[in-house]
């Protein structure tokens, strides 16, 4: 896997990468009204299969046909691995909010517990299925079959991956780091909220393809080491 310097870079390989990079803070800046994020998605997939397949440079927007589609396909990979963290919050916090509506000394102290365990709950649940979730959506990219999201025997190696991990793990840190950078700007009087909300979209987007780069090289890693250790595994003796 490249250093975590040459993915921060990785952006700015591609000459016209600043134009790229104002197109896609804006489809996200957008992406409140959700059909703006579905060619940022597909910008996605289609950089993680390109790095896969050995480019060196991120690509440019361009095919906003195919860019929708993939998006979508993307979206709705993503909707089915987090439904099942969002039925039992729905199941479980729903419930608590019932219990403590009742009224009764013991129903809200048995709603609040059970409020706090179904936030924990969400929150593990959301984690795992979104850490799968990613590699689903990778696995999908590089091999541009929707069915590839629901390989689980591949998806498994992959999760169970140290080099998928690692590059997972490094994109949530530069998520959370970019996001804790941005809304430092909160503190500027009025505008400084503005500031941070406009950042925050350019900074995601920047972030995203830095993502790329570590997810395509995590993937190869860890499926290459898979195929080799099979190989030697079955090698004649």
């Amino acid at each position: 896997m490249d250093s975590i310097g040459d993915s921060l870079r990785y952006p700015m390989e591609d000459e016209d990468w600043l134009t790229t990079v104002v197109i896609g803070g804006i489809l996200t800046l957008l992406g409140v009204f959700f059909i703006p994020i579905l060619p940022v998605y597909g910008y996605v997939v289609k950089a993680i299969r390109e790095r896969a397949s050995g480019a060196t440079q991120p690509p440019e927007f361009g095919d906003w046909g195919d860019l929708f589609v993939d998006g979508i396909k993307a979206w709705v990979i993503g909707a089915v691995y987090m439904l099942i963290p969002g039925i039992v919050a729905a199941v479980v916090v729903g419930g608590s909010l019932i219990s403590i509506m009742t009224g009764t000394r013991a129903g809200v102290g048995a709603g609040m517990a059970g409020l706090l365990g179904g936030l924990l709950l969400s929150a593990v649940l959301s984690l795992v299925f979104g850490y799968v979730a990613v590699a689903a959506i990778v696995h999908f990219a590089v091999t541009d079959e929707l069915s590839a999201a629901f390989d689980f025997g591949t998806l498994r190696r992959l999760a169970l991956s140290s080099e998928y991990a690692t590059a997972w793990l490094l994109s949530v840190v530069l998520f959370v780091g970019a996001n804790i950078a941005v809304n430092l700007f909160n503190v500027i009087p009025f505008v400084g909220s503005l500031i941070a909300g406009v950042l925050t979209a350019f900074a995601t987007f920047y972030v995203a393809v830095v993502a790329t780069d570590l997810w395509a090289s995590g993937y190869n890693a860890a499926l290459e080491d898979g195929d080799e250790a099979e190989s030697v595994g079955t090698a004649p003796v």
